[in-house]
């Protein structure tokens, strides 16, 4: 019998998911992907709403040490891969609900709002690097109408539903143009897709076969932990997967608009972005965690059920609730880490941590007071390299500097030129410290 030989056009056309294993068929004949002269190859974009600026500021930090208020502690694993920046202005494009300044740098009166995910996707396509999505953008709320995402001018709306967002990237469902896919998306229509649908690596085990064969042993233990960690993600969105792994965000979506499950849905629209990023799909992701005033939350760990905005950020005084939900994105931001550092880069070399910048940013400063003269941003990730770091965590005091500066860092780190970006009139320099 003649031996099959595998092309990249029969693994491709088995299933839409088959992009999933790209990488590694690119292992076999062609040279590893370069980056667009940066030193981060992904950026994942961890974006919620502003904050008690009070309880959150690590006081007593110094540029080589941070010392963690109660809300950012639980931050506290990444400290070798972390920085956190706080005190930066938005000089006026981030002060209330809605405002379009917290990943465009630009206020108001600007018609050319386009945030930072959809930027650097533009510019490492004008640079050659070339994706199946451009830009994913996952999140948020059901019927989201107003999110921190822009293109053009024009506010776009997350992928909400994580069937929908499944389907969308390994799948073959094509996305809206700039982004992320369209609004919500019905989970039980999606469901009923996904359940049709066999496992895609069910679907590809001939081929999987065949293409781990042809792999080295190094390259080989990296299939292996892709098709599992793509195996796991299935078997939490059907609901197949028995018996621990995960707390609460392994629940199995309810059908959308069920009060207090968003921030569980946005929790695993992450792990889909984070495959995503490991198979390549895309080389920026931004996911959303609820809406900037109206989000229902009812989670065991946070307290009593309530709105995110009304009640834990004016209702309370202490705002221990508000506080709770902090420290529970904080286990969400670090466990997206984990999982990054469990991946395999797509092209060999190291982790996907290793390669991808992550960055926790913001829609408002002080939501308290509704003001954005105190932004903070959190970064993370191996980078590449570009983080300066500190054993201890390292802290930058904004104070003075602009908060589009620390979004023209993940322009640079990205390897994405700023000259475009943001307000052409406000600061034009990354923020120093950051990294370089």
């Amino acid at each position: 019998m003649k031996k099959k030989h595998l092309s990249r056009r029969d693994f491709s056309k088995a299933v839409g998911a088959a992009a999933l294993f790209a990488p590694f068929v690119s292992m076999l004949r062609q040279p590893r992907a370069q980056t667009a002269g940066g030193r981060a190859k992904y950026l994942l974009i961890f974006v919620t709403n502003g904050t008690d600026v009070d309880a959150w500021s690590p006081v007593g930090s110094t540029a080589t040490n941070v010392r963690h208020s109660v809300m950012t502690e639980k931050l506290a694993p990444l400290a070798p891969n972390l920085v956190l920046v706080e005190k930066l202005s938005s000089r006026g494009t981030a002060d209330n609900h809605g405002a379009p300044g917290g990943l465009t740098g630009l206020g108001y009166s600007s018609n050319n709002h386009t945030s930072l995910d959809g930027y650097v996707a533009d510019g490492l396509r004008a640079a050659g690097v070339r994706t199946p999505i451009p830009s994913l953008i996952l999140g948020s709320v059901q019927n989201e109408r107003h999110s921190t995402f822009y293109r053009d001018g024009q506010n776009l709306s997350p992928i909400y539903s994580p069937l929908t967002a499944y389907d969308t990237v390994f799948g073959g469902a094509t996305p809206t143009p700039g982004g992320g896919g369209g609004g919500g998306g019905n989970d039980a229509e999606a469901a009923q897709i996904l359940r049709r649908r066999q496992s895609a690596l069910d679907l590809m085990r001939g081929e999987l076969t065949t293409l781990r064969g042809k792999l080295g042993s190094q390259e080989r233990v990296k299939l292996d932990l892709h098709a599992e960690s793509f195996r796991q993600l299935e078997e939490r969105l059907t609901g197949a997967a028995t018996g621990g792994g995960g707390g609460g965000e392994c629940t199995v979506p309810g059908a959308p608009g069920d009060v207090g499950q968003d921030l569980l849905k946005n929790a695993l629209n992450l792990d889909i972005g984070i495959q995503a990023l490991a198979c390549d799909i895309t080389r920026v992701v931004g996911v959303r965690f609820g809406h900037h005033q109206s989000t229902q939350i009812s989670l065991p760990e946070i307290g009593d059920a309530g709105d995110w905005h009304n009640s834990f950020i004016h209702g309370d005084n202490p705002r221990q609730r508000l506080i709770n939900l902090e420290r529970w994105l904080c286990d969400r931001f670090v466990d997206a880490a984990n999982r990054l550092k469990a991946l395999p880069a797509p092209d060999g070399d190291g982790s996907l941590f290793d390669q991808t910048l992550m960055v926790w940013a913001r829609d408002m400063g002080d939501a308290v007071s509704h003001n954005g003269e105190n932004m903070r941003f959190v970064f993370s990730g191996g980078a590449g390299g570009y983080l300066n770091t500190s054993a201890s965590g390292r802290y930058i005091d904004g104070t003075g500097s602009a908060h589009q500066q620390a979004l023209i860092n993940c322009c640079e780190a990205m390897g994405v030129n700023p000259s475009g970006f943001a307000d052409p009139n406000g600061p034009r320099s990354p923020l120093s410290g950051i990294g370089g």
